[in-house]
């Protein structure tokens, strides 16, 4: 079985801007650079054979590329128990518009995601369930926090793997205007494994891995 979810890859220089945010709260666990993402549909488990399917009904998602800056930062829970931190993005829009159509996607094909309302955002850090902590100083300190745009031409179906160390995300295939093939139109003599796991009717260039 494989964990699956679609999300936003972030650029080396979004990451960079959000390392200063990634401090001075008692308890938080901090995402790593290797772990920010802006996550688009949470799919969970399924077997290997339906993430094939997945990644061809998502090969059929189009969308015009975007820009996406953040601005912001906020917390998930209650007062005193908060369960994220995240930093927020400026014009939520185009994003709220492709999580619509993957999970469309997603429906057609009886696959079934997280229902709960969808709020654009980067996770930054995370806490252990009834976890007490203020973040009342840390939200007003990086409440004004602003990035430079990043261009988004595409997006991305990552596997999450749970380890001693933490989660590690493997990106499987991206999908995007580079491509811009329905699955049906790719040869299958191009689907051989070029050894770093990923699928070349799926990729963009250049590659960027996890």
């Amino acid at each position: 079985m494989l964990r699956l979810f679609v999300a936003l890859e972030l650029d080396p220089a979004l990451c960079a801007i959000l390392r200063t945010p990634r401090s001075d709260v008692e308890g938080a666990h901090w995402q790593r650079d290797d772990q920010l993402h802006l996550t688009l549909a949470f799919i969970g488990e399924v077997a290997h054979p339906l993430m094939r399917e997945i990644e061809g009904e998502l090969a059929r998602v189009h969308f015009d590329p975007f820009d996406l800056a953040l601005s912001g930062v906020g917390a998930f829970g209650r007062p005193g128990q908060p369960r994220v931190l995240w930093a927020g993005v400026e014009n939520p829009t185009p994003i709220l518009h492709l999580h619509e159509k993957i999970a469309r996607a997603m429906e057609r094909m009886g696959v079934a995601i997280d229902q709960r309302k969808f709020k654009p955002h980067v996770t930054l850090a995370r806490f252990r369930r009834g976890a007490y902590a203020r973040v009342g100083d840390w939200l007003s300190r990086h409440g004004h926090l602003v990035s430079p745009p990043q261009r988004v031409d595409h997006f991305t179906l990552f596997s999450s793997h749970r380890t001693d160390e933490g989660c590690f995300y493997r990106a499987e295939a991206r999908f995007g205007r580079a491509i811009d093939l329905p699955a049906a139109d790719v040869d299958p003599d191009d689907m051989e494994d070029h050894g770093d796991g990923f699928r070349p009717g799926f990729i963009l260039e250049p590659q960027r891995s996890w």
